[in-house]
């Protein structure tokens, strides 16, 4: 009978664990579909435009793309509190009415920098209204280990933003497009599964909300700043050259996004550096593996992309540095999943080297090592920053309320007959605190 038992539990626990491998596979499939949305947009609108429309594609996309790195820090904010036990965090209407006059006060100014209407920008700006609850939302499907539920939305999303977004495109041009990506963030608003967290309460570290999105912007900012700066650092001939082995290369960091929300939830629930450090280093191979495929298959991209051939050695370097970003992107979620206080100035550090090749005329092979250098000691400096020590939660303090209780307790002590009770009862009074639902409670 007992044989049979643990037989059960056996069989029990590997049905369980072959279910959160799959439900993580879908999870991962999920944020690369939602990726390629935004290439497969560019490359279906392409064919569509003149040379200036295809422009305008371009920069309304990465402005969407700056914009969706906003609201990331919610998704893992409310991950966190959910994990712990804690309801999400909600965008009040003042919040909300807050986010719409900003968006609208810039977007003047960034159609004026991208070149595009101010129609456009403002749709794609005042979004965050719908992406912040949005990120709230998959962030409570995260922390409770629903990668399924969490997968499927992003799926929609991302069908939704490519059709809408290519048929308005078509039809109505930048406008329409801006149009088609909001309306594919709302359809996953509207469609998300609400997810109430059923766990006991647990008061661990917390990054800030301004910490967390200053970590992933500023990793977004990372990741792309190579393509961004490089017209700049190499010359025209020279950044033609470079961006045939970079943007192939952004490949593989699009495989290897999903690797940090995957592990975020595990590491919340138990910060365990061996965990964080063998998924540093599968993430890390898996993302070589990527790099030796994309190297094989260089001819067949070009082809793809309709551009020539990259040099094999300079693929093989950016896609590295690409597969070094994804293990600083792991690190980082980590890091906040740990409670550290400021995940973000190692990709700072980064940042600041790439931005130093502006100083000099580097080649596109000089400014590919400078890259994987760059991308290499920013993964060493977010490991080690992430699996440093978690300062105890910064809310526990003593209060007016509690001095006043035991102070009376002492007094009643006293009272009683027996002076020395009091003294007795000193030390325990002395270390006592008050945690914040005794503080809200109080």
């Amino acid at each position: 009978m007992t044989s049979q038992m643990l037989d059960r539990q056996e069989m029990g626990e590997t049905t369980n664990r072959a279910r959160s491998a799959l439900s993580g596979a879908w999870l991962w499939a999920g944020t690369v579909a939602f990726g390629l949305s935004t290439v497969a947009l560019l490359a279906t609108l392409s064919r569509h435009t003149g040379q200036s429309g295809f422009s305008d594609v371009a920069a309304l996309l990465s402005l969407s793309f700056v914009v969706s790195l906003i609201p990331s820090g919610v998704q893992l904010r409310s991950a966190a509190l959910v994990a712990d036990g804690r309801p999400p965090p909600s965008l009040s209407l003042r919040g909300a009415l807050l986010t719409t006059v900003v968006s609208l006060g810039v977007s003047p100014l960034l159609a004026v920098l991208l070149r595009v209407p101010v129609t456009a920008t403002a749709i794609v700006t005042i979004q965050m209204v719908i992406a912040i609850p949005l990120a709230a939302r998959q962030g409570a499907l995260l922390g409770r280990h629903r990668f399924d539920a969490l997968g499927t939305n992003l799926f929609i999303e991302g069908m939704t933003r490519y059709v809408l977004g290519a048929l308005a495109g078509i039809a109505f041009g930048v406008t329409g497009l801006a149009f088609g990506l909001c309306a594919g963030t709302l359809v996953a608003l509207v469609v998300i599964p609400r997810s109430s967290s059923a766990v006991a309460r647990e008061d661990r570290p917390r990054t800030s909300l301004t910490s967390t999105s200053a970590s992933l912007a500023l990793l977004g900012l990372f990741v792309q700043l190579d393509v961004l700066v490089a017209p700049s650092v190499a010359g025209k001939s020279g950044a033609a050259l470079y961006d045939l082995a970079a943007v192939p290369s952004k490949g593989v960091y699009l495989a290897l996004l999903a690797a940090g929300p995957l592990l975020f939830p595990s590491v919340r629930r138990r910060p365990s550096r061996r965990m964080i450090l063998g998924s540093a280093g599968a993430t890390l191979a898996f993302g070589c593996a990527c790099t030796g495929l994309l190297v094989v298959a260089r001819h067949l991209v070009g082809a793809i992309l309709g551009r020539a051939t990259a040099s094999p050695l300079e693929l093989a370097m950016l896609g590295i540095a690409m597969s070094f970003a994804g293990v600083t992107g792991l690190a980082i979620s980590a890091g906040i999943a740990r409670g550290v206080r400021r995940p973000w100035p190692p990709c700072a550090v980064g940042i600041a080297i790439i931005l130093a090749c502006l100083l000099g005329r580097p080649s596109a092979l000089e400014f590919s090592v400078v890259v994987l250098v760059a991308h290499a000691l920013t993964t060493v400096l977010s490991m080690a920053n992430s699996l440093r020590r978690s300062s105890p939660p910064r809310h526990r303090r003593r209060s007016p309320a509690f001095r006043q209780r035991h102070e009376q307790e002492l007094e009643l002590l006293a009272e009683a007959g027996d002076p020395f009770a009091a003294a007795q009862s000193m030390p325990s009074f002395a270390h006592g605190t008050d945690t914040e639902d005794e503080l809200a409670g109080g």
